[in-house]
Parts: C-alpha cells; sequence; structure tokens
C-alpha cells in the first residue's frame, strides 16, 4: 500500500495496435501540488488522464492512488442539455450519494452560475457549460481533479474562475491539468510535466 492521497505513475505504457501511445511515463503528485501536463497534440496526454481516471486500460506499468474521489472534467462538458443547471448537478449527485442542495447551491455561485440555476445546459454558452462540468466534478467532494483542456473554451472571466477553483481546491487535492496554454494559470505556481513521443521530456518547478 502506498501513501494517502499520492498519485504515483510508474513506467505506464499504453500501446493501440502497432502504435505506442505512452512509452515510459513516470511521476508522482502529493496532495496540494498542481501539475500542468503539455505536449503536441497526439503526445498522449489525454490518454494519460484517462488511464489515471479509470477510463482507458493501461498496457504497461501501473497507477498507485490511494486516495478518495476523483473528479474528472472532460474536453467536452457532456451534459444533459434538457436539464437545468442545478438539474445537472442534481442528478450526478444523487448518483454517487452526495445530494446537498447546500451544497449545489456552494458550487454554482463558486463557478458564477447561480444566476442560471434554472436554465436548460443547453442554453448556455460552451464556456459556462464548462463551468457547470467542473461544478459537477466538485460535486463528489474529489481528492484527485483531473482536467483535460479545461481553458480552451472560456473566456477571461471564465478563466478567473477556474483559476479560483483550482486555488481553493488546491490544499485538499492532487490537481493534473492538461492544457497548452500554461500562461492562464496567472500567479498560481505549478510543476509542468511535458510529454514528447509517449514519454516525459521535461518537467519542473513554474511561477508566473
Amino acid at each position: 500500500m502506498g501513501e494517502k492521497n499520492v498519485l504515483v505513475v510508474r513506467h505506464l505504457k499504453k500501446q493501440i495496435g502497432a502504435k505506442q501511445i505512452l512509452k515510459d511515463v513516470s511521476f508522482q503528485a502529493g496532495l496540494g501540488e498542481l501539475l500542468a501536463i503539455t505536449g503536441a497534440n497526439g503526445a498522449g496526454k489525454t490518454t494519460l488522464l484517462r488511464i489515471i481516471a479509470g477510463l482507458s486500460r493501461k498496457s504497461g506499468g501501473e497507477v498507485i492512488w490511494n486516495g478518495g474521489n476523483i473528479g474528472y472534467i472532460a474536453h467536452q462538458p457532456m451534459l444533459y442539455g434538457s436539464l437545468s443547471v442545478q438539474e445537472n448537478l442534481a442528478f450526478f449527485a444523487e448518483m454517487y450519494g452526495t445530494m446537498s442542495q447546500r451544497r449545489v447551491q456552494e458550487l454554482l455561485e463558486l463557478v458564477d452560475l447561480w444566476l442560471y440555476r434554472l436554465e436548460p445546459a443547453a442554453v448556455l454558452s460552451r464556456g459556462m457549460q464548462q463551468r457547470l462540468a467542473i461544478a459537477r466534478a466538485l460535486m463528489i467532494a474529489p481528492a484527485l481533479l483531473l482536467y483535460d483542456e479545461p481553458f480552451t473554451s472560456l473566456d477571461a472571466d471564465g478563466r478567473a474562475v477556474l483559476r479560483r477553483v483550482l486555488a481553493e481546491y488546491r490544499p485538499r487535492t492532487v490537481q493534473l491539468v492538461i492544457t497548452h496554454e500554461p500562461q492562464h494559470f496567472g500567479e498560481l505556481g505549478y510543476r509542468e510535466i511535458r510529454l514528447k513521443d509517449g514519454r516525459v521530456v521535461e518537467g519542473g518547478d513554474r511561477s508566473a
């Protein structure tokens, strides 16, 4: 058994047919860490996140996570368009047994969507849908948060909301963020894990 709330990725490999997507990826991250996963398209970033989330099988190596719930924010929001903003949160929370109307309100206020709580998710802008998807992932009180290109569809206000979420949840979570634009972290310090051809090629601590 490993240490609680520490993510360990060790010699991770993923192969589909003859194509090696991840060849030998190793790193670890502890509570309070914010990691930026960077690299060109096709470097294996989303594959890495999906394996950590348990949504894709690995071909070799291991992923060790002895912490709590995992929150996964995919590149697409994947909401129920006919349900209202608050109904989307409630539906997900009831599936996981974490339903709390007070919690729904707190999270919608955090992502600046409380005023839109009765609107169908389908009428929201793409950026607002992304913010709702973030709130949905937070509903299960995750200890590990995985974000796939969360800045992409957000305007300046949305990026500020996301930075607020990253900062507020940092002390009690491990956070991994796939991004092509690490400058959007602003003043948040982070550690970079850069992938190239399925391997970690560089990293290090970064600040604004």
